[in-house]
């Protein structure tokens, strides 16, 4: 089964910056069995309007490029009903529950299985203020009493450059950014190195990245998972991208 690199389902995209704040939350939906593929989903309820969205991201994981990338987002006038709010009946997140419905069919085709999430070796929520927001040390043998093995330094860099063609607005917030991923061994051995030549779809005003997640399978396939802080009216909209990549 083939599909394209960047093939997007959208049921409601609005244009241009988001008109509400929101914090999403996430989660790490795990690699395939052979461990070529990877999906994270996260979902939010926009601050103010109430609107829910959600989206679920499926990678590539040796070369990060998006294999399928779904993603809905409720508009203020989809909230209500001949003048009245609907209400969100045995479910949290409505947008949540059609994107899963939608994208079981080819996690099941590809083998992604929450069940295979590999160790989980970095956590670090907003809420840890302690944490060092580009830089964080891991090991992927930790538990185990027969083997040890390298430690791995994870660095973040984010390079200040304004898309070309930008809207207007921008200039009222933080320059974008386009990120670096590095991880390298003790040694300083480079692992992997990725650097944005132009922004990923969906990531074009992130200002900031933030080290959240690293998942790691069989020990050389990696899946991190960024914050992401993107310009929004009502406050800064808080969401999440995951870097794929092989440690070699």
């Amino acid at each position: 089964m083939k599909y394209g690199p960047f093939c997007f389902l959208i049921l409601f995209l609005s244009a241009g910056i988001s008109g509400a704040a929101h914090l999403a939350s996430v989660e790490f939906l795990g690699f395939s069995d052979d461990g070529m593929f990877a999906a994270m989903e996260q979902y939010w309820i926009s601050d103010g309007s109430g609107a829910p969205g959600a989206e679920l991201t499926i990678k590539s994981v040796p070369d990060d490029s998006v294999v399928h990338r779904y993603r809905i987002l409720w508009s203020e006038e989809l909230l209500y009903s001949d003048g009245m709010e609907k209400i969100f009946l045995n479910s949290d997140n409505p947008a949540r529950d059609s994107i899963r419905a939608l994208s079981q069919a080819l996690l099941d085709s590809l083998g992604i299985s929450s069940g295979n999430t590999g160790m989980h070796c970095i956590h670090h929520p907003l809420t840890d203020r302690d944490a060092v927001p580009d830089r964080a040390s891991f090991v992927t043998w930790l538990g185990t009493y027969s083997y040890t093995g390298p430690e791995y330094i994870l660095q973040l860099r984010n390079h200040q450059e304004m898309p070309e063609s930008s809207p207007e607005w921008l200039t009222m917030f933080d320059c974008p950014v386009l990120l670096e991923t590095i991880i390298t061994d003790q040694s300083g051995e480079m692992l992997l190195f990725q650097m944005d030549s132009s922004p990923e779809p969906g990531y074009e005003y992130v200002s900031e990245y933030r080290i959240r997640d690293v998942y790691v399978a069989g020990d050389s396939l990696a899946a991190i998972i960024l914050n992401t802080v993107e310009p929004g009216f009502e406050g800064a909209d808080s969401r999440f991208r995951m870097i794929t990549g092989v440690l070699r």
